[in-house]
């Protein structure tokens, strides 16, 4: 009795096999528009006017981005150096999707990234006659064997919306991830001074820049600036130790798709509606004759009709040759069909009229049937 609970127990608390797998969920965005606070007015042009997230929703709403799959725009420069300054997303991003009005609210830790070709920028500083000075081996490792250096600010709280901000409009995707819509998000605060260049996978090439700093700015600047420049009292170690408190202003980043990719779904289709016509309705022949009747079949319904059959049904002294039913197939919506029956009226008979029907079937529509006389002449 004591394993007989103990199994019951476990069965309760285990996840029911019926429980609703986690479904995809993607959203590829087509345009884009930036605004960094205090960097506005830089002539920064669009590197990556696109974006993506991939990750899955659950049936209650609930998604999940994974990290490295919630791709964002860029903007910067390329010329007369490579520059771009871009908001990287630095863990899941989670939140919910209302499907029925379409609201997204996704909820993440993101930086704010500028990254520079090195390499680059010092050529055109010595072009400029512009010397950064040596002496230290740490600056020197950096300067030497950087080609491309990242630095920023991070982590920080962010929130994409298809709601409104002050800065930006955002757009329910109302007919779902495949449908238009857009994000938005906004943040004024950034996150603490950080780097992405590892020198040997442990030395932070940011950290280690902003080290030296000032005595590499005072080098380089004292060999093109006149003696006795005054910089306006301008404090670059008071600079530098208030970077991990940095407010950019208010900036923000909004992420449109302004494409319908859902499937098209055609509307349901009506019912097919036969309807069956015989000319003439009487025919009056001398007996051991021929007469010919002329038999339309019409659909006027709001589908097509499958499988038509017309077959004709005597009875009285009256023969047919040839197959007494006639395959019709598909009728169309609008479409008409005719058909010819010739019978032929027997000799040396009592009776002096026959009966002559036909009747329709189809697989999707009601039977129906239409009748007509033959008068014999003896």
């Amino acid at each position: 009795m004591t394993l007989a609970v103990l199994l019951a127990f476990a069965l309760l608390l285990a996840p029911g096999r019926a429980e609703a797998a986690d479904e995809p969920f993607k959203i590829d965005f087509d345009q884009s528009a930036m605004q960094f606070g205090l960097l506005s007015d830089l002539p920064l042009g669009e590197l990556a006017s696109t974006g993506s997230l991939e990750g899955t929703i659950d049936e209650a709403g609930n998604v999940t981005i994974p990290k490295g799959k919630f791709v964002l725009p860029e903007v910067g420069i390329t010329d007369p150096i490579a520059v771009k300054i871009f908001m990287g997303v630095e863990s899941d991003a989670t939140g919910t999707f209302n499907r029925e009005t379409g609201e997204l609210v996704l909820n993440a830790k993101a930086g704010v990234w500028v990254s520079v070709d090195l390499e680059a920028l010092l050529g055109m500083l010595g072009t400029l006659g512009v010397e950064i000075p040596g002496g230290s081996g740490i600056i020197d490792t950096v300067l030497g064997s950087v080609k491309e250096l990242t630095c920023g600010f991070s982590p920080m709280d962010v929130t994409f919306t298809t709601g409104e901000t002050s800065l930006g409009s955002g757009q329910p995707f109302t007919a779902g991830p495949l449908g238009p819509g857009a994000l938005t998000a906004e943040w004024s605060q950034l996150g603490p001074f950080a780097g992405k260049t590892k020198i040997l996978g442990l030395i932070d090439a940011c950290q280690a820049i902003k080290m030296y700093a000032p005595q590499l700015l005072e080098g380089a600047l004292g060999g093109v600036l006149p003696e006795g420049t005054d910089l306006g009292g301008l404090d670059i170690e008071a600079l530098l130790d208030n970077l991990d408190n940095v407010n950019l202003g208010p900036s923000s980043l909004t992420l449109t798709r302004s494409v319908d990719e859902n499937p098209i779904v055609e509307p349901p289709l009506g019912e097919p509606n036969l309807s069956l016509s015989v000319n003439p309705k009487k025919r009056k022949v001398k007996a051991g004759r021929k007469a010919t009747f002329t038999v339309k079949v019409k659909n006027s319904g709001e589908a097509p009709a499958k499988g038509v059959k017309l077959c004709l049904k005597l009875n009285g002294p009256a023969t047919t040759k040839g197959k007494r039913c006639r395959t019709l197939g598909v009728v169309m919506t609008g479409a008409t069909q005719t058909r010819r029956f010739t019978v032929k009226a027997a000799k040396g008979k009592k009776k002096k009229s026959a009966s002559v029907k036909f009747e329709l079937q189809a697989s999707n529509a009601t039977r129906s049937s239409s009748a007509a006389k033959l008068l014999i002449r003896r």
